[in-house]
């Protein structure tokens, strides 16, 4: 009997030029690989100077792009990108992007800021040194210095455009606005819609806004696995009026981020997409206009060290975390209770390490554990004895001061348990934990390294550490009711 015949399922391939602008770029690929594949699966394959779509071929629905669309709120132009007298421009559309050698000829759409402010006429544009006339200022209302292309690219890069992050930052002299889309490498597989939070707004700035916008991004696309190199951005900050005041494009510069994103997946490590995810939270629970202005300054150095991880960024998340807390202690702080959460398990701060630098010695968790009691002991004055830490000039005095805090700490605790103080006992258990220190003293001779690893040691302490007192506790309360839980 002889065997059935083979089942064949048409395929379709597309293409998509590149042509070195990064959001406009990246929104065109977006856009044809959900305009005729949507929740199909798409293998995109980066050729270096243009990008391969394939996929088997589907029956588009018009009303999942009208569903896409309606998130711009488009304007009777954009719709018209797609229709024309109620017919939808699927052979129009389609025929562009399939034949990469020849372009059909046909009507011209201009393209505005939101595609890419690259593309707007003025000392950037898209050729300045071919075109002269680009260089000409913005306001000008001379059409033939505006970028034009073939409105079948420009139908793609509104598609795309529809799925990219927002981000807003207000003040009463300007309004900036970020649109920001992930960027992919070589061969993936694109399988369904792109889905994720796409609105985003940090009272700490827009750079602070767009890293998280990122980092959210990556986490709600961890179960796609998807090869997210880096973020392309536009920009545009406007004043009072709307006027455009000035404009930038480009990548977000994240690489290092989606790096250490990547590995997590591939190696199923739980533990550093918990520490993103901490990260996230944090910026998500500070983005209030009213949040302190020292919880304002902690999330721009967060958003530092997770757009590149580094000792400054770590110190200073460090320090300001410090005296959030002591100041949460005298009264309320309003974005206090996402500081306490922030790197607040010593698994967070383990990963920590091996964000900023591996080699790094890992922190004894006796010796932070014996350190943290030390400082509970001390409600009110804690914060000085922790700032005769961080101010350590060097590992052999770091050591000293820790070698004695914790004595005091064990004498106090002989105390609490109704000992008979004994003061050598005391000095005798701190030595002996100070040893534990002075063991890893040789990795730690580098000024920079001892800088990064205090930095740790100190945030593993503040971890550990319970000095919280009944106004901390009430604020703890306020503070939960007030900002928006984890989505």
């Amino acid at each position: 009997m002889p065997l059935p015949p083979k089942i064949g399922l048409k395929k379709d391939t597309y293409y998509v030029c590149k042509i070195g602008v990064p959001f406009y770029d990246a929104a065109r690929l977006i856009g044809v690989a959900h305009l005729f594949l949507g929740t199909a699966s798409a293998e995109i394959e980066d050729k270096e100077t243009y990008w391969e779509i394939k996929g088997v071929k589907t029956q588009r629905d018009e009303q999942q792009l009208l569903w896409v669309l309606e998130r711009l709120n488009p304007t009777k132009k954009e719709l018209g990108l797609f229709f024309k007298n109620n017919a939808f421009l699927w052979e129009d559309l389609a025929d562009y992007f399939a034949n990469f050698v020849e372009r059909r000829r046909g009507r011209r759409e201009e393209l505005k800021a939101e595609y890419d402010v690259a593309l707007q006429i003025g000392t950037r544009g898209i050729d300045p040194l071919a075109k002269y006339e680009v260089l000409a200022p913005r306001s000008t209302s001379e059409t033939l210095k505006k970028f034009k292309v073939s409105f079948q690219e420009v139908a793609a890069a509104t598609l795309g455009r529809a799925f990219a992050a927002k981000v807003i930052s207000q003040t009463k002299r300007q309004r900036e606005e970020i649109y920001i889309l992930p960027i992919f490498r070589e061969r993936f597989v694109l399988t369904g819609f792109l889905e994720y939070e796409r609105s985003f707004s940090h009272a700490s700035g827009g750079w602070v806004g767009a890293v998280w916008a990122a980092l959210s991004i990556l986490l709600d696309l961890t179960a796609k696995r998807l090869p997210v190199v880096d973020f392309a951005y536009t920009r545009e900050v406007k004043g009072p009026t709307a006027q455009p005041i000035f404009s930038d494009s480009g990548y977000l510069g994240l690489e290092r981020l989606c790096l250490y994103w990547r590995q997590a997946i591939k190696e199923n490590r739980k533990t550093a997409l918990d520490l993103l995810r901490n990260f996230c939270k944090f910026l998500r629970n500070t983005n209030a206009i009213n949040v302190n202005e020292q919880v304002q300054n902690l999330a721009r150095w967060v958003a530092d060290f997770v757009a590149s991880p580094n000792a400054r960024a770590l110190t200073k998340m460090e320090q300001l975390k410090a005296r959030i807390l002591a100041a949460s202690q005298a009264g309320f702080v309003l974005g206090g209770y996402a500081t306490a959460k922030l790197l607040s398990r010593s698994e967070h701060i383990e990963e920590v390490r091996n964000m900023l630098q591996p080699d790094l010695p890992e922190v004894p968790w006796q010796v932070s554990e014996a350190l943290a009691r030390a400082l509970g002991f001390d409600e009110k004055g804690w914060m000085n004895q922790f700032t005769r830490l961080e101010n350590a000039p060097n590992f052999s005095q770091f050591i000293q001061q820790v070698e004695r805090v914790i004595s005091r700490g064990f004498y106090r605790e002989q105390q609490e348990r109704g000992q008979q103080p004994n003061i050598q006992q005391a000095m005798t258990e701190a030595r002996d934990l100070a040893n534990i220190l002075r063991e890893v003293s040789s990795a730690l001779q580098d000024e920079k390294a001892f800088r990064a690893w205090k930095a740790i040691f100190l945030l593993d302490v503040l971890s550990r550490a319970h000095t919280k007192t009944e106004a901390s506790l009430k604020q703890a309360e306020k503070d939960k009711t007030e900002t928006r839980e984890e989505g």
